[in-house]
């Protein structure tokens, strides 16, 4: 039997979430070790799957890409008093944490770090846009994780996909070679991330092994716009099933509007 499904931007970050929920190292880490989830609109739905309690998932984010026409500042940031504190699960217990760097010295392999991505290429390597002149985010999780054999796995959705090399955009752009009064928001360079791409179709794979998934197009108008467009194929019971369930998803899923004021 074959299926067609359409999912928004916001339904699609649900999908990766609820996979990675019952991602084998993952359920591993959520009751033996620790989970650094770090800000991003991805993750947040990552961290709202893992605890099981809602929450103002539009401020767990620093840069985000938004439709400002008026000053045509598209790439951006929430405002740092807006901001909520960044998450540590240990042992499945959240704790808000005030120091990145202090909290990965204590993690070790089998620990998990959670790092949304910008930008998906043709290599299958994720980027992270860097505004911050000395790497943000990413730029202290990667000392700490590559030396010591810390997992990093990347959320990111296949809307995200390019068509040229990160590691080759890594060495052209920067965020001192854009002139800042021909750029739409904050000049930013790209960090490609050594981790586990974690896209929707992976999570079709752990939540319907038994079926094939196909990412078949994209794109929409309005309330559409950003979905992606699948093709289920399987026996006729379990897509029917995975159908049934998706549509549950698609119901209850309120899209994502993020904060720009």
């Amino acid at each position: 039997m074959r299926a067609l499904i359409v999912l928004t931007h916001s339904e699609c970050k649900r999908l990766i979430a609820r996979g990675l929920k019952e991602h084998p190292e993952v359920k591993y880490a959520l009751d033996e070790g620790k989970i650094f989830v770090s800000r991003g609109s991805t993750t947040a739905y990552v961290l709202e799957e893992l605890t099981g309690v809602p929450f103002e998932k539009r401020h767990y984010v620093a840069g985000q890409m938004t439709g400002d026409k008026e000053n045509l500042y598209r790439y951006g940031g929430l405002k740092g008093e807006k901001r909520l504190k960044e998450v540590v699960l240990d042992k499945g217990v959240k704790r808000e944490i005030d120091s990145l760097h202090e909290e990965l010295k204590n993690f070790k392999p089998g620990d998990i770090v959670f790092k949304g991505g910008n930008t998906l290429g043709t290599d299958g390597i994720a980027g992270v846009y860097m505004a911050h002149p000395e790497g943000g985010t990413i730029g202290g999780i990667l000392p700490h994780a590559t030396a010591r054999g810390i997992s990093i796995i990347v959320p990111i959705s296949l809307s995200r996909t390019i068509d040229d090399s990160v590691w080759e955009l890594s060495q052209i752009l920067g965020n001192q070679t854009v002139d800042p009064e021909y750029c739409m928001g904050l000049p930013i360079g790209i960090m490609p991330i050594p981790g586990e791409v974690f896209t929707e179709l992976e999570a079709f794979d752990v939540l319907y092994p038994e079926l094939t998934i196909f990412h078949i197009g994209s794109g929409g108008v309005g309330d559409g716009e950003g979905s992606l467009h699948f093709l289920l194929i399987g026996e006729e019971l379990e897509v029917k099933q995975a159908y049934s369930e998706i549509v549950e998803l698609i119901k209850d899923e309120e899209p994502y509007i993020p904060d720009v004021e």
